[in-house]
């Protein structure tokens, strides 16, 4: 089949012509619909008349692997063992929880494959695992672009901000808004043989399998989400019926439940962004709520993607445009009034009571309100000697704690409080310079910040 602006093929081998079957190595798109990586592996093995065998792993080692994360991710599991089953494919799904369990399990199952599809993700580990796939497997590797509604490769540079994508996003948009159909299989074998340890998940076992698994037990799951497409579809049938008529009024509200709450089911794939526009579209709201809403889904998410796809420094403060470098090279010897230690502060334990609300929801439910996040992110850098140690904090307790985290949509949003996508401020003050200021007690004024602060000392 002729390559589309979503596949990159990342090797030149050639095909396994005693191939059993084509394998997709889901990673992040963790969805059975709305998947054009799926679609791909699909429409692959229909060409060349195999079964498909989708293979998901779950590692022990990946970076601040713990049980909130895993417990979320092992819950979208078995919908898709069901799923799968029912419409023929093969889905093998292993869980690796220490050092003595098999490893290379994709290697091996790409020695009976035709060749591999995999995720294409801009950031965190995948790049770096899809390189190593490329150069180890024998049988060519393509990777699928699944994340937004317009492919990556739409873009050739990284772009400055918003302002600047946004028209390129205008023009380039009603050429993607079509609906992502689900491809069939025509060789069904749901129950193929393959060269593969495999875990069997149930929602009840999930507890047990976890505990099992060599990572940190200290951060527990979210007892507000649940993984899955399910829950997630339950999420945003929710959001569209209650929330999205009043989201001009609600987003901003820290104190009720007014935003989304979806990214973390869009991090992990469990949703996709087409599913969640075509739900939007149809939704009895007012135009201009469903435009807010969109502005930040497709514009900002996107702006997020184009910078890690096209900034190999994403995860640090090289990132930063010329005019940040300045004001923080002007500015990086003023006097912190307040020196925190990082325990203190990954504990909620400082001085500022809305701040330490906003760790609080942060370490016992996984999300931080988007609203809030801009103030959280402040204040560390106040709060830390340099600004390369609060940028380094910050990434820790936000890919800790957030199921949201290790995302493009993370990394932009902790380098907009140093400036990233955002523009020079003034007056120019210690410590931030030109960057844009925030401080708690003009944050608290915009809201009830007491029925927050309330609703967060609630989980003790």
């Amino acid at each position: 089949m002729a390559l589309d602006e979503r596949t990159t093929l990342l090797n030149d081998r050639p095909e396994n012509p005693r191939a059993r079957y084509v394998l997709y190595w889901m990673q992040m798109f963790k969805r059975t619909t709305h998947n054009h990586a799926l679609n791909v592996a699909i429409q692959m093995a229909n060409q060349r008349n195999l079964p498909l065998v989708v293979y998901e792993g779950l590692k022990y080692y990946y970076p601040w692997a713990n049980d909130r994360l895993h417990t979320f991710i092992l819950e979208g599991v078995p919908e898709k063992q069901r799923e799968f089953a029912r419409r023929g494919i093969r889905y093998v799904f292993y869980l690796q929880r220490h050092g003595r369990d098999p490893r290379h399990t994709v290697a091996r199952l790409a020695r009976d494959a035709a060749l591999v599809v995999t995720d294409d993700f801009p950031c965190f580990i995948i790049p770096e695992h899809n390189c190593r796939i490329a150069v180890r497997a024998r049988i060519p590797v393509y990777a699928v672009d699944a994340n937004g509604l317009i492919p990556l490769s739409a873009f050739t540079k990284e772009e400055f901000a918003a302002r600047t994508i946004r028209p390129k996003i205008q023009r380039l948009l009603p050429r993607y808004l079509a609906p992502v159909p689900t491809e069939r299989i025509k060789r069904k074998a749901p129950a193929l043989a393959v060269d593969c340890p495999e875990t069997r998940v149930t929602l009840e076992r999930i507890p047990a399998l976890v505990r099992q698994c060599a990572i940190d037990h200290s951060v527990p799951p979210s007892p507000l989400c649940h993984g899955g497409s399910v829950a997630g579809r339950k999420r945003l049938q929710y959001f569209t019926e209650n929330i999205l008529p009043q989201y001009d009024d609600l987003r901003n509200n820290p104190a009720v439940d007014g935003t989304s709450r979806l990214s973390a089911y869009l991090h992990f794939g469990f949703l996709s962004a087409h599913e969640i526009v075509e739900a939007v579209h149809a939704a009895g709201a007012p135009p201009s709520a469903k435009a807010a809403y969109l502005e930040e889904l497709i514009v900002r998410r996107e702006l997020s993607y184009n910078f890690t796809r096209f900034n190999p420094r994403y995860n640090s403060l090289a990132a930063l445009p010329a005019w940040v470098q300045a004001t923080m090279a002007k500015h990086a010897a003023d006097p912190r009034p307040e020196l925190i230690g990082a325990e203190r502060i990954e504990a909620a334990e400082t001085y500022d009571e809305l701040w330490n609300a906003t760790q609080r929801e942060l370490l016992v439910t996984g999300e931080l309100h988007n609203y809030l996040r801009m103030l959280w992110g402040k204040k560390v850098i106040e709060w830390q000697a340099t600004y390369e140690e609060a940028f380094r904090l910050l990434e820790h307790l936000n890919n800790k704690y957030a199921l949201d985290g290790r995302n493009p949509n993370s990394y932009a949003g902790i380098l907009w409080c140093f400036g990233k996508h955002d523009r020079a401020w003034g007056p120019e003050r210690p410590i931030f310079g030109t960057l844009r200021y925030m401080s708690s007690t003009s944050m608290a004024r915009k809201f009830n910040a007491k029925r927050y602060i309330a609703w967060t000392r609630s989980f003790a």
